[in-house]
């Protein structure tokens, strides 16, 4: 019940993930759909901007992270049955 104040890439993200709670999203999808660029994996603005919403959303009640990083491919939302 607290409002964020993520920036537009950020909540892009977010909204991506969520959406697609549970399953992989990479980091190609996240680049392009999330940001509007291109990928380049030379570039590290993804694993900056995730950085960020972990920080700003923290972890769930229970203290578990919320986005797991799916190495060498992109990241996930986690869904936690007990939630």
């Amino acid at each position: 019940d607290e409002s964020l104040n993520l920036t537009p890439n950020e909540f892009n993200l977010l909204l991506l993930l969520v959406d697609d709670a549970g399953s992989i999203v990479t980091k190609e999808i996240l680049s392009e759909q999330g940001t509007g660029r291109e990928f380049n994996a030379q570039h590290r603005s993804i694993e900056m901007h995730i950085s960020n919403l972990r920080r700003k959303l923290g972890t769930d009640s229970q203290g578990r992270e919320r986005i797991k990083t799916i190495r060498g491919i992109g990241y996930q939302y986690l869904i936690y049955p007990d939630a």
